[in-house]
């Protein structure tokens, strides 16, 4: 470990200042695609979406759930006057969204051919999966009405009960943004996830790893992974494990030391600024309207 922390104190300002700045047009990205969203309910201020997003995302750190969605969709509705239970909508098809965008990325790394052994055959099977169930999601979409008829005239237990959930999760799909929306919802997603890669590019050339723009990728796909794991406040621990990973197996001149320092250096970037600036936000938050009622969110 002694290695791991002299390559941590060599980072300068001079290193720190782009990864920050990645960062930041990540966050704002993802509150500019939400807005997009958001346009299906009603038009919200961009700042209000902005905080609501950065306090999601120190809620994420700090706490062992999962309640990013839970809150941000509680802080926009009260600060709109909107019904929180409606924002909480949008939410879920902002994480369709990005569930997309990652299928797509992960195509690109399958085809790219630049990873090794198991991770390239890995890859193409994932990208594979996701296809099947694309293809199998407009399907559904597009004889939704027919199997619901079907689960609702089962005799089964529980079966019947599965329409409604189904009715749901169609109609949801089917309130996808279009027209401007649309455009502003690729605009957020291609910020986003170029800024998260360009992140990675930068933290690898920091500490003076040759990698091919692959290995970006599939550690930007890895940092959504690690912080899809619930009750691990701040993804500690597993988000260390997948970059570590990551670099290890991607067939680069790295030592297990330096693929460490790399997933330390990267997650405190990722983790102090956000969940700094949204402990504050969400303090003021409480200061000037009172506690948070997740419950109305989730209701």
């Amino acid at each position: 470990m002694d290695q791991v922390w002299t390559a941590l104190a060599g980072l300068t300002l001079v290193g720190v200042l782009p990864a920050l700045a990645c960062e930041a047009a990540v966050q704002l990205s993802k509150a500019f695609r939400w807005t997009a969203i958001l346009r299906a309910i009603g038009p919200v201020k961009y700042r209000n979406a902005a905080s609501a997003v950065v306090i999601g995302a120190a809620a994420t750190h700090l706490v062992p759930l999962r309640l990013d969605e839970l809150l941000r969709a509680a802080v926009l509705g009260r600060r709109e006057g909107i019904d929180p239970g409606k924002v909480l909508g949008t939410v879920a098809i902002d994480r369709v969204i990005e569930v997309f965008v990652a299928g797509i990325l992960l195509g690109i790394i399958a085809l790219s051919g630049e990873l090794h052994g198991w991770m390239q055959e890995g890859a193409q099977y994932l990208w594979g999966g996701f296809l099947i169930g694309m293809l199998l999601l407009v399907t559904f979409v597009r004889s939704e009405e027919r199997v619901r008829e079907r689960l609702s005239a089962s005799t089964i237990p529980g079966v019947a009960a599965a329409s409604g959930v189904l009715g749901s999760l169609a109609e949801g799909l089917r309130s996808l943004p279009r027209g401007a929306a649309l455009i502003g919802v690729i605009v957020g997603s291609v910020g986003e996830w170029s800024a998260t890669v360009l992140f990675y590019v930068w933290t690898l050339h920091v500490f003076g790893v040759d990698a091919p723009l692959s290995v970006a990728l599939l550690m930007a796909l890895g940092n959504a992974v690690a912080y899809s794991v619930p009750n691990v406040p701040g993804a500690w621990g597993p988000f260390e494990m997948v970059q570590t990973s990551i670099l290890m197996a991607a067939g680069i001149a790295i030592t297990e030391e330096g693929a460490m320092a790399v997933a330390l250096a990267a997650h405190a970037v990722l983790m102090i600024p956000v969940t700094v600036i949204g402990a504050v936000l969400g303090v003021l938050e409480w200061q000037r309207r009172g506690p948070i009622k997740l419950a109305e969110a989730s209701a």
